[in-house]
């Protein structure tokens, strides 16, 4: 008698602990709700698809009142908790927000909630007060489900989180000051996030793992950024070469007058007025015809012009970015031509066809980092590697065509005059079928354009045209 007794009192203390957890946790409200579902009609029993639904309007439905932009479902972040749920442990929330942004690292911030009920209704009404919390910087959320207590309980993990955007050009040049962007390196595959200044006009970005660099981006005089190779666009003032002119001929032509042509100046910066034109950002990169039309530019927008136009006679050019001796930071231009590699300098001293510039020779105290030409970059194959001398080299080089590795190319053209488009490449000249050796004029493919540049007589035998002063082009 005595040991059922016992047996009935352990049973009572049982319940009745289960029964003060349960009003300690609020279930009695969603033990009753979940009664009065299972009751009704299967047509009208709340559904977990319901749920989902309209925790995401509560949440939406709040932000809209506080004026904040509301959240977006990330499919890509429910997939992975529905595969991580049933291992995260949810006693140890700040555990789990670490698990989330090590297995989702496109999330900047993550914040989590965590919440059971017996009742799915009752569960909806849980998140009620953390969906009224500010959290302006949230853009994504997500939620799953999971049954506890062989069915009898349900918990939710709900997660928000700032989902960042891939990193582009285009992007960087919309944003906000310092809005931080999800990117992957290319060599090592290491995803990241990275914070960039939309003050400094070029940068290189380089992998916090393998410390190599994957990309180069310059602002142009705009404002708007570019892939570096993506300033080498086509451009080719409209000429006529003497037909007996050799290819080193016309290397040291077109040399000749973008040397003599294009006044250094310590970078010209952003146009005047525009609300881009700030001291601290006068850093900007010229596109050839706009260097053209200047006749000034520093050493990346003469370098810019002048493998432009030699590209578009059929060398093989690649510019050069890196170290001149002790002086710093410099632009260059190197032309493979019949086995020998010339190493073209677009400010520095008068191109001399007596005294070529071999690479092998006046090259020693040019030190490249990043080469690209119009359709690639090209970084150190290492991070510890001597400079051997040598552009050309894919043991020592590792090309990147950063539009099809790192992301989707948007329409990237620049307009021709008049015409309203919010991205263009350049408006492509054709040169005219004019007859002789030494006289040159240009046609625009649309003959109501203004003319660009008018060629003069050029004596036999000299090594360097001279141009008129260019009108300006309308913006």
């Amino acid at each position: 008698m005595s040991r059922r007794l016992l047996i009935w009192l352990f049973a009572f203390t049982v319940l009745m602990a289960g029964g003060g957890f349960a009003v300690k946790e609020g279930w009695l409200n969603g033990w009753e709700m979940r009664l009065k579902e299972m009751m009704s009609s299967p047509g009208s029993r709340y559904s977990v698809a319901k749920f989902r639904l309209d925790l995401v309007d509560q949440f939406n439905y709040s932000r809209m009142a506080a004026k904040i932009p509301t959240l977006r479902v990330d499919p890509e972040m429910e997939a992975w908790l529905e595969t991580e749920f049933p291992k995260i442990d949810t006693t140890d929330l700040n555990k789990v927000t670490a698990q989330v942004q090590e297995g989702m690292p496109r999330y900047y911030r993550v914040a989590v909630c965590a919440a059971s009920s017996p009742s799915l209704r009752e569960l909806l009404q849980r998140f009620h007060d953390y969906s009224q919390r500010a959290q302006p910087e949230m853009t994504h959320m997500a939620v799953v489900l999971r049954p506890r207590a062989s069915g009898l309980m349900n918990e939710a993990l709900l997660v928000l989180g700032q989902r960042l955007r891939d990193f582009s050009p285009e992007a960087l040049s919309q944003s906000k000051d310092d809005e931080p962007f999800y990117s992957s390196c290319v060599h090592c595959k290491q995803p990241h996030f990275m914070k960039l200044s939309r003050a400094q006009r070029s940068m290189a970005l380089e992998c916090p793992k393998c410390h190599r660099k994957y990309a180069v981006i310059a602002a142009d005089s705009t404002g708007k950024f570019h892939y570096v190779n993506e300033f080498l666009t086509g451009y080719s003032p409209p000429a006529v070469f003497a037909k007996n002119q050799s290819r080193v001929q016309q290397l040291f032509t077109i040399w000749s007058a973008v040397h003599s042509n294009c006044r250094y100046t310590n970078d010209p910066g952003a146009k005047p007025g525009s609300s881009y034109a700030k001291n601290e950002q006068t850093d900007c990169w010229q596109f050839a015809d706009e260097t053209q039309r200047l006749q000034r530019g520093d050493c990346e927008d003469s370098s810019i012009f002048l493998a432009d136009w030699l590209m578009s006679r059929g060398f093989q050019v690649r510019v050069a970015l890196g170290r001149y001796g002790d002086l710093g930071g410099h632009a260059w231009c190197v032309v493979k031509l019949e086995d020998r590699e010339y190493l073209l300098e677009s400010t520095e001293s008068r191109p001399d066809p007596n005294d070529p510039p071999l690479a092998s020779r006046v090259g020693s105290r040019y030190v490249p980092e990043v080469l690209f030409d119009r359709f690639a970059i090209y970084v150190p194959t290492s991070t510890g590697r001597s400079w051997k001398g040598d552009y050309w080299s894919a043991n020592a080089w590792t090309r990147i065509e950063p539009r099809a590795e790192l992301g989707a190319d948007p329409i990237l053209a620049r307009a021709p005059v008049g015409t309203a488009l919010r991205m263009g490449t350049q408006n492509l000249l054709e040169g005219s079928a004019a007859e002789g050796s030494h006289v040159s004029r240009m046609a625009f493919a649309s003959p109501t354009s203004a003319t660009l540049l008018n060629l003069g007589a050029i004596p036999t035998g000299a090594k360097d045209w001279r141009q008129s002063m260019v009108p300006l082009r309308a913006p």
